[in-house]
Formats: C-alpha cells, structure tokens, sequence
C-alpha cells in the first residue's frame, strides 16, 4: 500500500510542476504584449510608398491592390480580365502591405493551390510586359505555337519522337524537352476516294502534291474540328486562318471568272469568295460553327493551259479566347498598324491576264486600338506599267480621246461605281478633310484613287470612321447590267494599297 501512495505523490508532483510552467509562460507573454508598444507609421512612409504604386499621386495606396497580402489560406479570385483590382483583396489595416519589411512585418506570399490560379495571376497582374521573360517563367507544354528559327515555318511543340512518327519534321525546339514540330500534307483527296487526308493538328502547311497534276480533276483537303479529338481538347475552335504562301493556278477568263482553275472552301459560315490565279502571301479568315464540324478546302482544276498548279497554305486553327480572332463577317484581317492589302490575283507583272477577279463581295479589316484615330491608304509603288488601282468603271464614262477602254481618272459614288467598287467608309483626301465634296461618297472606282471625281492623279485617302474596315464588291462579269455595262477590256486589276494607322 505504501508503494502505491509513493506513486501517486510522483504524479501529482509532475502534474502541479506542469501547471505552474504553463502558468509561468503564459504570464511572461502576457507581459510582453503589455509592453508592446504599438507601431507608429510615420505619414511620409505612405508617400514615399506612393511613388511605386501604379497610380499618380495622390491616389491612396491602401486603396491599390498589391501582389502580396494578408496570409489567409484560401484561393483568390481571378478576373478573366484588365482590372487588376479584382485579383488581390484590399487591405484591412495598416499592418498589411506590400513593402516587405520596412514596418518591422512580414508578409508572407498567398500559397496558389494550382498552376493554372498562378498562371492567370501572372497574366492579368499587368507585371510582365516582356513575352520572352514571361515564356521563361511558363515552360512550353506540348500543343504551343511555336516558330522554326531557321526557316521561319510555324509548327507546334511535341517531342521529337512524337513529331517523327506522326511524319512531322523538327526543326527548332520550344524547351529541354520539347521540339518545334512542322508538319507538312503534300496529297489530297482525288476525288476517287483513293486518298483521303485529314487535318486536326494547329499550324499544317497543305502543299500540291509531286504527283502531276491531272486536267479536269480535283484536289480537296478536310479541316477536322472535334473538341473530343486530344490535340483540340484544350480549347473551342472559333476560326481557321489560311495563309497563302504559295498559290498558283490558271488565269481568269476573259470576264474575270474563275471558269477553269480555282480554289474555293465549304463549311465556313462567312461568305468566302472563290480565287484562281496568283495569290501568294494572301491569306483568309474562316469563321466555323461550334465543333463538331468539317471545313472543306478544294481545288478544282480545268484543261490544262500550261499553268503552273502549285500551292502551300498554312491552316491555323484559332481558339475562341484568342486575342488576334478577327472581327465578325471579315474575310481578311490586318493586325499591324502598318502594311498592304491587295485583291485576289493583283500582281506587279506587265502582263494582260492578271485582272480582277468577278463574284468577290468581302470585307477587310483593320486592328486599332483606343489611341488609334485615322486610317490612309496609298497605292501601292510598282515596277512595271501594272496599275495600283484599277476597278471596272461603267463606259457611260467619258473616256479618253485616244479610245481607251476607261477613263483614266478617279470615279466615285453609287451613280458611276454601281457594279465594282471599293468601299471606304467616310473617306476623305489628306489634307483636305473638311470639304464638302469631298466627303460625299464612299465608293472608289476607276484607275486613281482619290476622293474627288475626275482626278487623273492617285493620292492618300484616309477615313476616321471606326472600326477600321473596307468592303469591296466585284459582279460576276465585265457586260452586266446595261445601259451602265462595265468595259470589257483586259485593264481592271484590282488593287494594292499601303495603309497606315495612327
């Protein structure tokens, strides 16, 4: 009995030992904290922080929303957008800040749970403005756009073994791990079912098969969209983008339609005209409808006139959260501030059969931004006797003495441009923006461009109606629609502009 009381005594000493320690800490802390005094923040700190604040004095830096805050484990909220206020809460007190240790604090980095939270911080903070650091920061992964270095051809990432077996080419690499993959479909589908090819993958070049090419036959190539498809599981398809880099096939006729050769597409939702003739460095927008979906590309060859039938068409696919999609109803889109546009089958050649082409009725578009007020468009300078501007004007026109089949002038309105024109919304001559017959019409025929009527010399025209955009309409030949019946004679061109945004 002895022993057990002995027992018992130990444990209760330990216990009461214990309980005093615990009583003895928690009496020191409450000690230190009564003789904590509270951090006194001088005004002139928060003007000094002021200066790295985004914004101009005096807008108030608690009022910012900084890059690092209270430590509150939970996820933020992203704002799929440019306000950056929406991505970090404001501050509660005077004790959460940003400058790190100057007021005797540290605030330690809200943990991100996952790649993706951290990635759209990252982008809609407005920190980084350089794209190379900022592809540092973000690895490549395989499916990115990528750019041979070499040869400037545009490929996707994979891995080398990837792009070989698929029959791609590497050329380039996006990382350590992965290769810039360019991959190259040189057949069609014959239209004898022999052989059928299929693109799913971003950035194929479509090139004209070795084979020769036969007359009176056709070669079309399938544009899958399929969001289920692994390679186009990331995002929705919106638009395909063709870029012509080589394109060559028979001439016109003599009424500008495309009769033997021409190249035309199926499935797109936007009116796309169809093309013949030569046409390199052209390039298309195709507006899809939601996927599924198929997108037919087709050449359709006629007798063989001793052409060469070539062509590479890069085929891009656009994802429906891009930034570069272009604007609704628009065959073509120019998003540098700086360029030329031209007509199908315009040409610095001195040669009769390059010639405007019949049935095109589209739109051309032109990226601003806010600061962007004015758009001009020069003709083009050329080398040889090809006209810059030359858009079918009805005979009804007075011509020349020596009997040319159009006047060489400028022509303007619905009365004189009623059967091919271009548009150009609000235009005016530069330099001269405030006359009133200067800003009467907005269609542009005959062979110089220039806002006033029976000019014989081009000069720039500009507009500052927003969004910048031109129409251009052809009809489906040079003898309709008497008594104003268009020339029938081999000068119509088309077009090459320069144009200049500022």
């Amino acid at each position: 009995m002895s022993k057990f009381f002995l027992i018992l005594t130990v444990i209760l000493a330990l216990a009461s030992n214990c309980c005093g320690l615990d009583t003895i800490e928690e009496e020191l802390l409450e000690d230190v904290i009564e003789e904590e005094d509270p951090v006194d923040v001088d005004e002139s700190f928060f003007q000094r922080a002021n200066r790295f604040l985004p914004y101009p004095n005096p807008f108030p830096w608690r009022r910012w929303s900084p890059l690092h805050y209270q430590p509150r484990s939970r996820i933020p909220f992203v704002n799929y957008g440019y306000n950056n206020a929406g991505l970090f809460r404001q501050f509660d007190s005077a004790l959460e800040n940003p400058f790190g240790n100057q007021l005797g604090l540290m605030t330690p980095q809200l943990p991100i749970d996952s790649e993706a939270a951290a990635a759209d911080l990252i982008l809609n903070s407005g920190l980084l403005q350089n794209v190379g650091e900022f592809r540092q920061l973000v690895p490549a992964v395989a499916g990115d756009s990528c750019k041979s270095p070499t040869t400037k051809e545009s490929g996707i990432c994979s891995t080398s073994a990837v792009c070989t077996a698929g029959g791609g080419r590497v050329s380039g690499s996006c990382s350590a791990a992965l290769a810039c993959c360019i991959r190259v479909i040189n057949s069609c589908d014959d239209g004898f079912g022999r052989q059928i090819n299929t693109v799913t993958l971003n950035n194929t070049y479509w090139q004209s098969p070795v084979r020769t090419i036969a007359p009176s036959s056709s070669c079309s190539m399938t544009v899958q969209l399929d969001s289920t498809l692994p390679e186009q599981a990331k995002q929705q398809i919106c638009q395909i983008r063709l870029d012509f880099v080589l394109f060559t096939i028979s001439q016109p006729d003599a009424e500008t339609a495309c009769s033997g050769d021409f190249f035309e597409v199926a499935g797109a939702t936007n009116i796309v005209p169809t093309i013949c003739g030569f046409n390199n460095g052209q390039h298309m927008y195709l507006h899809v409808p939601p996927s599924p979906t198929d997108v037919q590309l087709s050449f359709n060859f006629g007798p063989s006139d001793g052409e060469t039938r070539q062509w590479n068409i890069l085929i891009a696919m656009i994802p429906c959260s891009s930034k570069v999609l272009a604007p609704p109803d628009c065959l073509q889109y120019f998003s540098t501030r700086t360029g030329s546009v031209k007509t199908f089958n315009w040409r610095d050649v001195d040669s009769p059969n390059t010639r405007q082409l019949a049935n095109q009725d589209y739109s051309i578009c032109f990226r601003s931004g806010s600061a962007q007020r004015q758009m001009c468009v020069t003709p083009c300078a050329v080398v040889t006797a090809q006209k810059p501007f030359s858009i079918s004007t009805p005979i009804a026109i007075p011509a020349p003495e020596d009997g040319a089949h159009t006047a060489d002038v400028s022509q303007l309105g619905s009365l004189n441009c009623n059967n091919d024109y271009l548009v150009i919304p609000g235009a005016f001559n530069l330099g001269n923006p405030t006359a009133v017959a200067n800003m009467a019409f907005d269609r542009f025929c005959g062979e110089r461009l220039n806002a006033l009527p029976g000019n014989a010399a081009s000069t720039t025209v500009c507009t500052t109606a927003t969004p910048f955009r031109m129409l251009y309409r052809t009809n489906r030949d040079e003898t309709l629609t008497t008594p104003t019946v268009d020339t029938a004679e081999s000068g119509n061109r088309g077009f090459c502009l320069n144009f200049r945004i500022q």
